[in-house]
């Protein structure tokens, strides 16, 4: 049987939670910051359009966000993990094998599913955890846990594919990878993108086909 595994996670997850206690806010640009304010480390949608940077030290934005209302808030990790703990319990409802991953991102095995339901299933997940929690979410879907993360990127970046993204078909994949690069692949990082790119390798697609033994071999 061809595994088959889903990401899932909170969309400007910890943006996300703030909004289900004040509804106010969606639809307005909102950031949270870091544990000393010192820095952004989530963005709503609108804050990114203002042109705000993950990672953005506060003194550098802070004139911006006055003068844009963003709306601006310290990070509340034991609201966050209160939120986390409430969606991994409505996943548990859809897989009964689930692997968290980090506070916003769990995988899912789905193997046991038939693969003309797997989507299905998953926008019946996403529409539960948002009827259940308030929280959005996308969900990408591959034959490892490595593709259906980079789906799970398709899926929050391509706004006509409706927040879920299958690359278990070849057919998929074809029409997908080349479009991405390398560092959109989970694990690639800078010193392997040089190495792998004297290869020739630059996109997602070429990354198994042109040296198939180079990520065992390092």
């Amino acid at each position: 049987m061809t595994r088959s595994f889903a990401l899932i996670d909170g969309n400007s997850f910890y943006c996300s939670c703030e909004r289900v206690f004040d509804p106010k806010l969606q639809r307005r640009p909102v950031i949270v910051l870091s544990n000393n304010d010192g820095c952004a480390v989530a963005r709503t949608a609108e804050a990114k359009a203002l042109g705000i940077k993950m990672g953005a030290p506060m003194f550098s934005i802070h004139d911006l966000c006055k003068r844009e209302g963003v709306v601006v808030f310290s990070s509340n990790y034991t609201l966050y993990g209160d939120m986390s703990r409430r969606m991994n319990t409505v996943y548990q409802r859809f897989s009964p094998d689930i692997e968290i991953y980090s506070i916003d991102e769990s995988f899912l095995d789905l193997t046991p599913v038939a693969p003309e339901q797997r989507e299905e299933l998953v926008r019946d997940l996403r529409t539960t955890v948002s009827t259940w929690t308030g929280v959005p979410t996308c969900v990408g879907i591959g034959p490892t846990k490595t593709l259906a993360k980079l789906a799970n990127k398709i899926a929050k970046t391509t706004p006509q594919l409706r927040g879920v993204c299958d690359l278990t078909s070849e057919e998929a994949r074809r029409e997908w990878l080349p479009l991405f690069p390398l560092e959109d692949v989970w694990g690639i990082g800078r010193a392997s993108q040089a190495k792998l790119g004297a290869f020739g390798c630059k996109t997602a697609a070429t990354l198994p086909r042109s040296i198939p033994s180079w990520p065992e071999r390092h």
